[in-house]
């Protein structure tokens, strides 16, 4: 069993109300008890099952950004880029991510396929998403 799911079921019955409730635990000595320490993220990887919206975001402007990446991987990050924004509440991250400057930025690319691909993110991250619109 991966060490880190097991720590996540441990770290939930430790937790869950069950636990503080059961009368037999209270009165058996050898009753292991909470130790309110927090789940650690290795543990919330191997349940969710990798990074988040807001780092694979972060990590495809990376690539969009980087003078070593070749062109195809800089599209290939955008495409990635445009599905993730596609969420409503991923859109409304941008601002918080500090993605906004660096995304409107790259319509200012040489590069005739990093504009078009900017203004396609910019288009479906403020479409219909007043709050992003605002921005």
């Amino acid at each position: 069993m991966d060490p880190g799911m097991n720590q996540l079921l441990k770290w939930g019955i430790e937790n869950s109300e069950a636990a503080r409730n059961d009368p037999s635990a209270a009165t058996d000595p050898k009753a292991e008890r909470p130790s309110g320490r927090p789940l650690n993220q290795a543990a919330i990887d191997s349940l969710f099952g990798g990074p988040s919206d807001s780092e694979l975001m972060k990590q495809a402007m990376a690539v969009i950004e980087s003078p070593d990446a070749s062109l195809d991987n800089k599209l290939i990050a955008f495409d990635n880029f445009e599905q993730l924004i596609e969420i409503i509440d991923n859109a409304n991250n941008m601002e918080s991510l500090g993605l906004w400057s660096p995304l409107v930025g790259q319509l200012e690319s040489k590069e005739t396929d990093l504009r078009r691909m900017a203004a396609w993110c910019l288009g479906t991250a403020v479409q219909n998403n007043v709050k992003a619109q605002e921005r």
